[in-house]
Formats: structure tokens, C-alpha cells, sequence
């Protein structure tokens, strides 16, 4: 979180106590999509007491302990910057893996006008400081919710037209693997390449790939306008608990007006059968996948 972002949480939680009601401005967008924080209605942005309080959590793992209610913002500084004057190198440092992002693809890695090698071993990825990548000659970025798929992209059911794109792991809520980098990486290049979100079969999956700036979702096979002709019951043993999970995504989407086809028709299905699907029963169960326009 930066400092101009830190300044309006801090003062929009002192204004708002327990639940409030904000226009959706860009800060309280960046708050909603990079920190989970309360459900985007029409032009405003919705909250209670627990997205406050998990605001306030989110932030001390963030920034090390720091109380967004009473502390300032931190001068925080690498750890190679603190090691110059302090013995302890890590007290009040950014996280080491801050500023880079994980990124991985089937085939040749072709950023910066060159191509790299694919890693001959199975492998989550490559780390890569995401101010350095200037160019990127993939066709197509796709933004990936769940690290297992990093390491297991040559296991997914896909469409041919993504044997050659570039995969991104958006990240979590984890300091050392924060979602901010991520999505600016990702909306860099939404007017170079095509931008693709593959999340969970879930109303959370669909917030994402609707919030992310991706123009595309990467989905079950088999969604049309009126129908879901995939079985996602499969056999699986266990209860379905994530959509009484998802009440803050349930309700945003119920609120969104005009979903795109793909979504709505996902949508539906799981309100009618109260089921959802990781991306791990996608690639473990080989589902077919499918691109759909989120315009």
C-alpha cells in the first residue's frame, strides 16, 4: 500500500467507525480490488465492520505491524539501503520480493525484444523485477488466482490459441506475495496485448476476472448465453462450502447490472445449484477450458 492510499484509508475509517457508504472514487476502487475491502454498487463503494477490521489486519501484515488507525505512514526502505546503516538490515524494510512478479509459460519466455528458454524442470515459475520488462511478445497475458496452475500449465485443457501466452500469478494477501505488483503489471499492457483473467468457478472468480481490467476470462467449456452444459458435480467427496463463503461476491455481482454473457451464465448456474469449482478440479479432473468475452 503507498502512502497516498494509506492516507485515505486511514481517514476514511476514522470518518466511518463501524459500516459506511463511499463514492467509488480510484482510491476506494484500488481498496476493493487489491485488499478485498467492502462491495462496489453501482458508483459507490459498500462496507461493514468486518471489511474495516480486515482492512486493518491486512495492513499490519502489509506494512509490518503498523496500526492504520494510529500510526503513520512507514518510511520503509530495502533492505540493501538499511544494511548501509543499520545492523538490522530487516527492521522497518519493504519485502524483498515487492517490486517482482512471477510469470511462467508453456513454450519460449519472449519478453524485452528476446526469448529465454522454457525451465526443463516443473517449476512455479521465474521471479522478474517488473520495472525491468519493457515489452512483452506474447500474445496474450493470463492472469492466474491460484499458484498451484503456475507449476502445472502443461497439465491444463486449453485452447491451442494459449500454447504461447504469458502466464501471471496475481499474488494473495500474503506480504511476500501481495496482488498490487501484479495487477499493475497486468494493466500495463491492456492496450498492447490481450489481457485474460483464469480464476475459480466461483461468484469470487468472477469478481476478480471482472475487476482485474482483463478483457477476457479463461473458463469452463460449454457456457453459453442461456445455459451451463458442463456437470461440475464430478464425484467429489465433501461438502460445497465456498458459496456461503462468498456473500460479499454474491452480493456484488447481484448488484452489477449488465454482467457479460459468460458471466451471468456462470452466475446462474451457481446460484440454481449452489456449486462452485477450484482451479485444481479444472486441471486435476483435465475440464475442457474455454476464452469468453467479458465485453
Amino acid at each position: 500500500m503507498d502512502k497516498a492510499l494509506y492516507k485515505y484509508s486511514k481517514d476514511l475509517l476514522l470518518k466511518y467507525r463501524q459500516e459506511g457508504k463511499v463514492k467509488l472514487t480510484k482510491s476506494a476502487k484500488r481498496l476493493f480490488q487489491n485488499y478485498g475491502f467492502g462491495t462496489m454498487s453501482y458508483d459507490y463503494l459498500h462496507f461493514t465492520a468486518d471489511d474495516r477490521a480486515s482492512l486493518i489486519t491486512k495492513v499490519r501484515g502489509e506494512l509490518s505491524g503498523v496500526d492504520l488507525l494510529s500510526d503513520d505512514y512507514p518510511s520503509a526502505h530495502s533492505r540493501i539501503d538499511n544494511a548501509k546503516t543499520n545492523r538490522n538490515e530487516k527492521q522497518n524494510a519493504l519485502s524483498v520480493s515487492r517490486d517482482f512478479i512471477l510469470i511462467n509459460s508453456l513454450n519460449m519466455l519472449k519478453i524485452n525484444q528476446k526469448q529465454f528458454p522454457h525451465i526443463p524442470c516443473t517449476s512455479l515459475g521465474i521471479y522478474i523485477k517488473a520495472d525491468d520488462i519493457c515489452s512483452i511478445e506474447h500474445k496474450q497475458i493470463v492472469l492466474v488466482e491460484n499458484l498451484a496452475v503456475m507449476a502445472n500449465l502443461s497439465l491444463l485443457n486449453l485452447p491451442k490459441t494459449l500454447y504461447d501466452a504469458l502466464w501471471l500469478y496475481r499474488g494473495d494477501i500474503k506480504k511476500q506475495q501481495q496482488t498490487g505488483t501484479a495487477y499493475q503489471f497486468f494493466r500495463r499492457f491492456k492496450n498492447s496485448q490481450q489481457l485474460i483473467c483464469f480464476s475459480d468457478f466461483d461468484p469470487e472468480g468472477i469478481k476478480i476476472a471482472l475487476t482485474c481490467d482483463a478483457g477476457y476470462w479463461l473458463t469452463l467449456k460449454g457456457l453459453t448465453l442461456k445455459e451451463f452444459s458442463v456437470d461440475i458435480e464430478l464425484g467429489l467427496e465433501g461438502d460445497e462450502r465456498e458459496w456461503g463463503r462468498q456473500i460479499n461476491a454474491i452480493t456484488y455481482l447481484q448488484a452489477k447490472i449488465n454482467l457479460a454473457d459468460v458471466c451471468q451464465s456462470a452466475f446462474n448456474y451457481m446460484q440454481i445449484n449452489r456449486k462452485t469449482l477450484k482451479q485444481e478440479h479444472m486441471l486435476a479432473q483435465n475440464l475442457a477450458l474455454d476464452i469468453y468475452p467479458l465485453f
